[in-house]
């Protein structure tokens, strides 16, 4: 159960605070001195939220807030404050407080407070179970590079530089083979390409691809078994193409690379030094090789995965404590887009929020500020990418807007601003979405792709959390100025009742005489 410490001499509001917070499921304890409070505090239980009056018999409430700052540094701590004075409440919130009520306490006031804390409270634990995850992935990472044979990196696969280049090497000294080449998937996964070979010219490699599914190295890669052909011309299975008059033999073997389950390329060798046809047992060799080869590129694969984890959480974690360190709503709004922006390298951002209806949105802020001209009034959903964000609580990514069905250049596109790729996603609370950040052209030309998209669906939740937090600042602020505004009129009233009196008192005094 969650626990509360009431510090006040006043027994009418520790009344009042044990009603509220007993209600919410809390359990209260009270004192009502500032030396008490503090043995409660080092207690040891653990304290979800402490109510400390600023006038307290004996000692000070400000002395007794500094006490149990030593002793519970993170518990958040309510000032009760005796009067409505604004520079004495700045006093209490620099020496740790965490919040001020004013006397008489009012139930709304508490309530609206303490849900804003334990909002607060629960991002600061998603904060710290993310970088605990953080922890865990880079022990992981590290485990992983000890896994590795010859300390191998991820970058060596991508690259198609020494790992690829050592392979075949190994391939051809075991075989006895002249020509060894290996072909990886494209991104798409619709096509082999040539990765690395020691017989192609470097310049004619990144030419020569292979649809999967056609000749041997495409139905090898589909069909996910190795193939040896003993001889070429009389096997219907084996497809000639532009390089089998470069061939001595017309023997060769092919077997698929695997990463996990799946296929992702093909080992050819051809031409035996010997000019003997490739056997079983040669397939059987290359099959066992492919099968090592396999396991070591699913474990640089595994740490490329493990980095771009650890990458993403390292950005969603320092754009969270941006979040969570203001509550001021224009700072939240501008510190958003601008990591968001700059994390996804774009050159373009916008933050605009949903009227109730959903049918128009409210640009709040523009990234390049001097180059996205603000609409001043609401600007209606149209039937693009932006509406499909609001009405389906999707995420968008297009690139080439300008071909593409389901994009409104009049909706979709910031006045001033020449769109050619974007990426948006919603804001949403309870099932209900706020609004849209949405960035645009990312830099050198690149396109958006699942990783954005990955950043924006893992960032959103979080985001929204924030700005719906800072809305509720906001009006709990507006709440406490309008009741200091409402006092000072009551003030200046009774003030000019007493006046008043006073006159009606000298008149009566001269009627009498």
């Amino acid at each position: 159960m969650s626990r509360a410490i009431i510090i006040d001499s006043d027994a009418l509001t520790r009344q009042t605070l044990r009603g509220i917070m007993a209600n919410e499921g809390y359990e209260v304890v009270e004192t009502a001195d500032g030396q008490k409070g503090i043995a409660e505090v080092r207690s040891g239980e653990e304290i979800s939220v402490i109510f400390l009056a600023d006038q307290l018999a004996g000692l000070s409430g400000l002395d007794t807030l500094i006490a149990i700052r030593k002793f519970q540094p993170k518990v958040p701590v309510l000032m009760i404050m005796s009067t409505d004075n604004r520079q004495a409440s700045q006093v209490a919130l620099s020496r740790g407080a965490a919040w001020f009520l004013t006397r008489p306490v009012k139930v709304e006031d508490v309530l609206v407070i303490i849900r804003l804390l334990m909002e607060k409270k629960r991002l600061q634990r998603t904060i710290d179970q993310q970088v605990e995850r953080l922890r865990l992935l880079e022990k992981q990472t590290g485990e992983l590079t000890d896994i590795e044979d010859d300390g191998i990196a991820p970058e060596d696969v991508l690259k198609e530089s020494e790992f690829l280049s050592r392979s075949i090497e190994l391939i051809a000294g075991v075989l006895n083979a002249k020509k060894v080449s290996i072909m990886l998937l494209s991104r798409d996964g619709k096509e082999l390409v040539m990765a690395k070979s020691n017989w192609i010219l470097p310049s004619k490699i990144p030419t020569i691809r292979q649809p999967v599914g056609q000749g041997v190295s495409g139905r090898v890669v589909m069909d996910g078994k190795p193939m040896l052909v003993e001889d070429a011309a009389k096997d219907s299975r084996a497809d000639t193409n532009e390089y089998a008059r470069q061939y001595e033999s017309s023997s060769f073997i092919v077997t698929p690379i695997f990463c996990g389950k799946r296929a992702i390329g093909v080992i050819t060798a051809n031409d035996k030094s010997d000019k003997s046809s490739f056997t079983e047992g040669d397939l059987a060799l290359l099959n066992t090789f492919s099968n090592q080869m396999s396991m070591a590129i699913a474990n640089l694969f595994m740490m490329k995965r493990t980095e771009r984890e650890k990458l993403k959480l390292t950005f969603v974690n320092g754009i969270v404590q941006a979040l969570v360190s203001s509550v001021d709503p224009d700072q939240i709004y501008k510190s958003l887009l601008s990591k968001v922006t700059t994390g996804l390298r774009a050159t373009a951002g916008i933050l605009a929020f949903a009227d109730g209806s959903g049918s128009k949105l409210n640009f709040e802020y523009a990234i390049p500020e001097n180059r996205i001209r603000i609409p001043e009034a609401p600007v209606p959903v149209g039937p693009g990418a932006l509406a499909k964000v609001v009405k389906e609580g999707a995420i968008v990514i297009c690139n080439n807007p300008g071909d593409k069905e389901g994009v409104d250049p009049a909706s979709d596109f910031p006045p001033g601003l020449t769109v050619r790729s974007l990426a948006a996603a919603p804001l949403t609370a309870n099932g209900k979405v706020l609004g849209v950040i949405a960035v645009f052209n990312k830099e050198d030309g690149l396109p958006f792709d699942e990783w954005d998209a990955e950043i924006l669906q893992t960032v959103a939740p979080q985001a929204s959390m924030a700005i719906k937090q800072a809305w509720l600042y906001q009006n709990l602020i507006k709440n406490i100025d309008e009741v200091v505004e409402t006092n000072k009129q009551l003030e200046n009233a009774n003030r000019e009742v007493r006046e008043k009196v006073r006159e009606l008192d000298r008149l009566k005094s001269k009627v009498t005489t």
